[in-house]
């Protein structure tokens, strides 16, 4: 009889880890697969912002940080990322808008790719809610944004952000 128990118990065990193994190994997507393109050109004049004070209760704040695609090729831009929960990023082109993307981890991988065309514009965008840490979340903050591209000589690029919580 104990060893009837012993091994159901082994089995119900091995049925939950066997789904657990299955679920999180398929959890909606795949991060975007970029290959490097020789004449994609990434242009950033400017990558990094400061908000000053940025009140509490004043809502959502915004920076669009232009970018330019200054090569011959196509520019593929992909898996955009937030260092923290209370920020998203976006590609906004023309306008068009690419889904909303947070922080790495915390939501489905996508395999979303946003394509600039030689010498096209576009901005990411980027909005920081000084609400999401509550009341202790008033001082400085300091928050980054990034990007993968198919630029050879810029294959990764960060943004970054900072001000300072106000009540």
């Amino acid at each position: 009889m104990e060893k009837k128990f012993l091994l159901i118990i082994a089995l119900v065990t091995a049925v939950v880890l066997s789904g657990g193994v299955f679920l999180f190994s398929n959890s909606g997507g795949s991060a975007a697969r970029i290959e490097k393109t020789l004449g994609a050109q990434i242009q950033i004049p400017h990558k990094n912002f400061d908000f000053k004070d940025i009140k509490y209760n004043g809502g959502n704040v915004t920076h669009a940080f232009p970018i330019k695609n200054n090569g011959s090729k196509e520019l593929v831009l992909a898996n955009l990322s937030t260092s923290c929960m209370c920020t998203q990023v976006y590609l906004k082109k023309g306008d068009e808008k690419s889904p909303s993307f947070g922080m790495k981890g915390h939501s489905a991988a996508s395999d979303w790719k946003g394509v600039l065309m030689p010498k096209e514009e576009a901005e990411v965008i980027v909005v920081f809610d000084p609400t999401a840490h509550g009341p202790q979340g008033i001082g400085p903050v300091e928050r980054f944004v990034s990007a993968e591209t198919n630029d050879p000589d810029n294959p990764y690029v960060e943004f970054a952000f900072n001000g300072v919580v106000v009540k």
